[in-house]
């Protein structure tokens, strides 16, 4: 659905546009920013009575700001490769993103199977579905550490970039 909404509407042209206006270190920071704003409002305001749409404006928003934090973050790191590294540079970056969605993928899954484990679906589903809860609630403050450590990276990154 978001890949078709995307090519329907085609807005990821503004992610380039924003990094030809404002070089890379504003829509980096910015739309890390925005995910992680979101995350964080989801941790906080998401409960089992939250209403369908909370939950989906709030991934909505961190989906928007990672999908334009990550072009731009590639195309600035892109930029300081010299041009008969590029295809290295390139192969490097789509393997870290594959790396990077297999190990996601593995933590998140471990912290729902923790939270659920010793409790039956069958035996008891309120039980389980607040195991469930709990594991999914670990499971974005964990996301919330792990952007706030790129966000916090990318500042080093373009702190050292200044001084160079």
């Amino acid at each position: 659905m978001g890949g078709v909404g995307e090519a329907a509407i085609g807005w990821r042209w503004m992610f380039g546009v924003l990094l030809d206006r404002f070089g890379p270190m504003r829509p980096i920071l910015s739309t890390m920013a925005l995910a992680i704003v979101s995350i964080l409002l989801m941790l906080l305001l998401v409960r089992p009575s939250a209403s369908v749409w909370m939950i989906c404006v709030g991934y909505i928003a961190y989906m928007v700001g990672l999908s334009m934090a990550y072009p731009n973050t590639m195309t600035a790191g892109m930029s300081v490769i010299p041009a008969r590294m590029q295809p290295d540079g390139n192969a490097m970056f789509s393997t870290f993103q594959q790396l990077a969605g297999a190990v996601g993928t593995t933590v998140m899954s471990i912290c729902l199977g923790v939270a659920q484990a010793g409790r039956s679906i069958t035996a008891d589903k309120a039980a389980f579905a607040a195991a469930t809860q709990r594991g999914g609630h670990v499971a974005f403050i964990v996301l919330l550490v792990v952007l706030f450590g790129a966000f916090l990276a990318n500042i080093r990154a373009f702190a050292a970039r200044r001084t160079a």
